[in-house]
């Protein structure tokens, strides 16, 4: 059986084929009759599903985050489309290949653990750089974090997720601190740097992106302070106040307690951290609802409930042709360098590095509501 992908699923479509039932709930119609309502998944996307019939037994044989088989019949309810299934059966862990379920980051990842490397060299803090480098040295660790989604459904929702968001992050703080030069910019750069990290132990990703237990009883902020807790520990003579500036980044970076932060913003650092997180994650949904639009035709998004609103996605634009190859060469425009001073070459960098432009020669997400 051939793999169809959710982005391939059409209107009066007959379907068969294999997906991650992500979620699913028993629920009750008007006249007190069962039925199911699945999430189903792949790395294309997700997908509404419904079991009409023998619905309470088919329920108790769906595995939640496992692969099944699905037979149904593709339709469109309320302007969205729905999967409405006849057949659905468990398929095998060992009969799934992960590749057709688990979305990946189009970031390259050395690239970005290069520029995560970059970051941290940046650092003249002795204490701040050496816990950054323990942080480097362990191997496993890095692998996941490499590996790990920065979250399970609104940002950056893929595997490497965590390393691209991270990334940006450290970018956004350089720039901000380049600009508020009373800010402590070792501080926050680790800050940017670490504010996630708990995510490793937050979230699991095998066939589909789930909380661990841990994730859920005590969310990535405790996790994250604990793994950074055991670093400082390897840290000869650590400062203790730097220590609790640095917890108190990670444990305040979401804002608002309503929002899943321990502890509300209360240092400079702590604001900045927050804000440049938050945009982060929000221009992430951005970009995914808009790519979506584009491939609509749509000049609006679907509502987006992270951000409670739809997106005007614009009149779509043809890009400028390019000069003929035989063009005199004066007729090309030219972009001057404005720049001459070291400061303004490095903000030049420092852009490029955060938004994955070429340095010569390489080139380059409970969570909180709704971030």
């Amino acid at each position: 059986m051939s793999k169809i992908f959710i982005s391939e699923l059409k209107p009066h479509q007959e379907v068969t084929s294999t997906f991650v039932a992500a979620d699913k709930q028993l629920r009750t119609t008007r006249t007190g009759a069962s039925f199911v309502t699945l999430r189903l998944a792949d790395r294309t996307g997700e997908v509404v599903g419904r079991i009409w019939e023998n619905a309470e037994a088919l329920d108790r044989s769906i595995p939640v985050g496992g692969a099944v088989s699905v037979t149904g019949r593709c339709e469109t309810y309320k302007g969205e489309l729905q999967l409405n299934i006849q057949q659905i059966t468990p398929v095998n862990r060992c009969d799934a290949d992960p590749a057709d379920f688990l979305p990946v980051s189009p970031m390259d990842p050395e690239i970005l653990h290069q520029q995560l490397r970059r970051a941290v060299a940046s650092i003249k803090s002795p204490p701040l750089r050496h816990l950054m480098q323990a942080i480097l040295a362990d191997r496993p660790l890095m692998d996941r974090i490499k590996q790990a989604p920065a979250g399970k459904s609104i940002h950056h929702a893929y595997l490497g997720g965590l390393l691209e968001h991270t990334v940006s992050v450290a970018g956004l703080a350089a720039l901000v601190a380049r600009h508020y030069e009373e800010l402590d910019r070792d501080l926050l750069t680790v800050g940017a740097l670490l504010h996630d990290i708990g995510k490793v132990d937050e979230l699991t990703w095998d066939l589909a992106i789930d909380y661990s237990d841990s994730g859920r009883l005590l969310g990535h902020m405790i996790l994250g302070l604990q793994i950074v807790e055991d670093k400082i520990r390897s840290v000869a003579a650590f400062p203790a106040e730097l220590a609790t500036v640095l917890k108190h980044l990670i444990l305040s970076h979401h804002g608002e307690q309503e929002h899943g932060a321990v502890k509300v913003p209360m240092t400079r650092e702590a604001f900045v951290l927050h804000f440049i997180d938050d945009l982060d994650a929000k221009m992430s949904t951005l970009a995914r609802a808009l790519d979506q639009c584009s491939k609509d035709g749509r000049t609006w998004t679907a509502y987006q409930p992270a951000l409670q609103r739809f997106i005007y996605g614009g009149a779509q634009v043809a890009p400028e042709a390019s000069p003929p190859p035989d063009a005199p060469a004066e007729s090309c425009a030219q972009q001057l360098s404005l720049w001459t001073t070291s400061k303004g070459l490095g903000a030049a960098s420092d852009a490029a590095s955060r938004t994955g432009a070429a340095e010569a020669p390489e080139r380059e997400p409970g969570e909180s509501a709704p971030f």
